[in-house]
């Protein structure tokens, strides 16, 4: 979790799926960065549990569209836990 969350790009991504449900284009708009970086991000994010996404269906093109959000979730860290992670590293 702390390898998906070490990235400016990844905190920005965060707090804007935070506000609403996004997909790919209007997010990578929204955070300023490419798609395929995005991706790379979103994937991180997803991996972690800190991200989910649905596909939606549309009658008029593009007829699919992924919609990425954020999970809801709570991060405590203190020095034992970082102990425990740098250990198994």
């Amino acid at each position: 979790m702390l390898n998906a969350l070490g990235n400016e790009h990844s905190l920005k991504i965060l707090a804007t799926l935070a506000e609403c449900e996004c997909y790919v284009s209007e997010l990578a708009k929204e955070v300023g960065i490419s798609r395929p970086l995005l991706y790379l991000h979103l994937k991180k994010l997803e991996n972690a549990g800190l991200v989910e996404n649905e596909i939606r269906h549309f009658e008029e093109p593009p007829y699919t569209k992924k919609y990425y959000k954020a999970k809801n979730f709570e991060l405590v860290l203190s020095l034992s836990r970082i102990k425990e992670i740098v250990k198994k590293e």
